[in-house]
Formats: structure tokens, sequence, C-alpha cells
């Protein structure tokens, strides 16, 4: 059983549009088909929120690519894209903690030399000596040809997400 791109952009639409804000970029890159972004602010007080102990913030923002066939040069185009978005939106000072930036390609092929690129990327950057907190750049590529799911080491939780709303379109189906 075969899934369309477009079913599984809109399962993902709904998965991240729960907790994510749904962004609409301003930038017309051919293959980005939606981003979303998220943020998260704890804290930490004695007694009263006059004595405030500690205060983290958490970031991700996620970009959404539709390529009919991901190839390595299309992946490297897609990341820089993701990754210059991404950084634009991160802004370290004392309180922020860690923040990701994810590329997320939906595909219905991925050459060997994509998987190969997917695998092999890591972007890690620490800001004022991670006193202003991380970033870790996270990217999965869903060959829906094959049912297959490549991540790199920062996005191996993304592989249960995609794999549960690749379940959730065959339930529908059913």
């Amino acid at each position: 059983m075969a899934v369309s791109r477009d079913a599984l952009l809109n399962i993902l639409k709904d998965a991240y549009t729960v907790y994510f804000d749904d962004v609409s970029s301003s930038c017309s890159a051919p293959f980005l088909a939606a981003s979303y972004a998220f943020h998260s602010r704890n804290e930490g007080y004695m007694l009263s929120k006059k004595a405030k102990l500690w205060s983290a913030e958490t970031h991700e923002y996620v970009y959404v690519f539709s390529v009919p066939e991901l190839n390595a040069d299309v992946y490297e185009d897609c990341r820089k894209l993701a990754c210059g978005l991404g950084m634009k939106n991160i802004r370290p000072h004392i309180e922020h903690m860690k923040s990701y930036i994810t590329a997320l390609f939906v595909c219905d092929g991925v050459t060997d030399g994509a998987v190969q690129a997917l695998r092999k990327t890591r972007m890690h950057r620490n800001f004022l000596f991670s006193l202003y907190g991380w970033m870790d750049l996270r990217t999965a590529a869903v060959d829906l040809a094959s049912g297959s799911i490549t991540v790199n080491r920062a996005g191996s939780e993304l592989k249960d997400f995609i794999r549960g709303n690749l379940e959730k379109i065959s339930l529908r189906r059913n």
C-alpha cells in the first residue's frame, strides 16, 4: 500500500500543529512544503515567584521538504536553507537552554548518495561556551517507495514520530 506525499504532509501538519505554531515562511524555496516552530519556557521558584531560582527556554524549528527524488545535491541545498532559516530565529541568551533545527524530507525516492549525506550530517553549536545554550541539527528522510526512514544521529527520535504518523495513514484507510 503506497502512501502519497500529500497524505503524509497532511498527517504531519495535523501532528505538528498540536504543539507547534504553523509558520508561513516568506521564503519561496522550491521544495519547502511547511515550517513549524515550538517554544517552551520553564521556571523554578522558591516559595514565591519573586524568588526565581532558574528558568530555561527550549525551541524547535521544523522545515518539511516535499521532494520527488532526493539526491545529494538537493539534500545539501535544502539542509543549508533549513540551517539558515533556523539560525535566524535562534536568540542565545542566559535563559536559552537548547534549540533544534529539524529538516524533514518527504520523498517518493531517495538516492544512496542522499542517504549517506544525511546520515553523516552533524551540526552542533554552543553559544558562549554553552552558557547561552546550544543548537543541534536533526535531519530525517522518508522514502515512500520503500517505506524506509533515514535519520542522522541527532534525529534518532524522529524515526518513531514518523513511523507513528505513517501508521495513522494506514489506520485512516482501513
